[in-house]
């Protein structure tokens, strides 16, 4: 009994350490992509921006891609949490307000615009790439179209929006505002949360009926 609990603690530290190296590896390959873009960007130069042998690194990633698809897949399980909070919100507007100012708070860092700006880059060349990303742009498309759909159904959003065009255009004002944030010190969260606010609750929320003319003086 004690030597089965002895094994299962020492398999746990090795997993524990198995995963604290693969997200250093990671951590240095999101900078190195940031800094050189997918092509330029060496296996060499993430082992030195690691701190690590070649053949340490190999140990865990067997080629830059399956590093790549590491990162997508990490984007992909942060977004499901994420996703679970939207759809627990009773009012969905709120929920995708709150979701805005959470994502572009955490992609607001040194390397966050550059690695957004070459992702969408290098998914338009390369289809590898745009594969590992595309699933998890599609489900971010589809829990957002279903929080819209969950309102229209409440009454809380427009049932005239078009819910997939109007999804796609608030993913890709994200991506903008992640790439233009590093050129304009002015955009701070606190005003890009009031300023979200304001667009989402005018934008989503239904509007009210054209208003009756006044009736005619006798």
């Amino acid at each position: 009994m004690a030597q089965s609990v002895k094994e299962d603690s020492t398999s746990t530290t090795a997993a524990d350490q198995r995963e604290a190296q693969q997200r250093r590896i990671l951590a240095a390959a999101m900078t190195c992509f940031a800094r050189s873009g997918f092509h330029k960007a060496s296996m060499q130069d993430i082992c030195a921006e690691a701190g690590m042998s070649a053949g340490n690194l190999y140990r865990y990633f067997r080629s830059k891609e399956a590093i790549i698809a590491a990162i997508a897949e990490a984007d992909r399980v942060r977004n499901a949490e994420i996703f679970e909070v939207l759809e627990r919100t009773d009012d969905p507007v709120r929920g995708l307000c709150a979701l805005a100012s959470a994502f572009l708070r955490e992609m607001h860092g040194r390397e966050a615009p550059a690695l957004c700006t070459e992702i969408i880059a290098e998914a338009l060349r390369n289809p590898e790439i745009r594969a590992m990303f595309e699933r998890n742009i599609n489900e971010a498309h589809a829990a957002c179209a279903k929080a819209l759909r969950r309102g229209i159904e409440q009454g809380t959003v427009d049932p005239g929006i078009d819910v997939d065009v109007t999804v796609r255009l608030l993913m890709a004002m994200g991506d903008g505002i992640i790439a233009h944030r590093p050129m304009a010190d002015f955009m701070t969260d606190d005003r890009i949360d009031a300023v979200l606010d304001t667009l989402l609750e005018r934008f989503l929320r239904p509007t009210a009926g054209p208003s009756s003319p006044p009736p005619l003086s006798e």
